[in-house]
């Protein structure tokens, strides 16, 4: 199974406003600079948790069906397609109807629907490619609290004056996000 990202996250996980304010920067000089460490931290979030803050696409390409397709991360908002290359090498798509999500254990899989089978691939190392994507929403706005929470705190200790000790326990506030699977 391999996993690639094709659509990254557009927006940032917490607004440039409350990135500013944590920052304490006045004006917009300093604007490159905490985008790159709100993304890093956004990063670092998701690593941690196992879950995809802002939507993003991925694809999962596999050999041929498994009986489960894991989804690459959580939350999961939308199943763009699932499809496969036939015996003759032609590329088809599954109705909705042909498979099941489940997320029942995080970050979740895609199965075949009860009573059916899947179809017969080529021999391919790419034959079934299952597009999704995972995310909370599309900006800041849909941004979970603890997530939110995490970022303006790291994004505050990064900027804070030299000599500020940086506190090792900001991390466990994520704790109840993390994705165990």
């Amino acid at each position: 199974m391999a996993i690639r990202l094709v659509a990254p996250p557009v927006a940032m996980a917490v607004s440039m406003v409350d990135a500013r304010a944590a920052a304490r920067a006045n004006g917009n000089d300093q604007d490159a600079e905490i985008e790159i460490r709100v993304r890093a931290v956004t990063a670092e979030a998701e690593h941690f948790t196992g879950q995809s803050i802002i939507n993003r696409t991925y694809e999962v390409t596999l050999p041929g069906f498994a009986e489960q397709i894991a989804l690459p991360s959580s939350p999961l908002a939308e199943v763009v397609s699932l499809k496969y290359l036939d015996a003759d090498g032609a590329t088809q798509t599954l109705g909705a109807g042909a498979y099941v999500v489940d997320l029942k254990i995080l970050p979740g899989f895609v199965a075949r629907a009860p009573g059916t089978s899947w179809p017969a691939t080529k021999d391919h190392p790419q034959a079934v490619t299952l597009t999704v994507v995972c995310g909370y929403g599309p900006d800041e706005t849909t941004t979970p609290p603890a997530f939110k929470g995490y970022i303006v705190a790291k994004v505050r200790e990064f900027f804070a004056p030299a000599g500020t000790p940086e506190s090792p326990h900001l991390i466990r506030g994520l704790d109840g996000e993390k994705v165990h699977s």
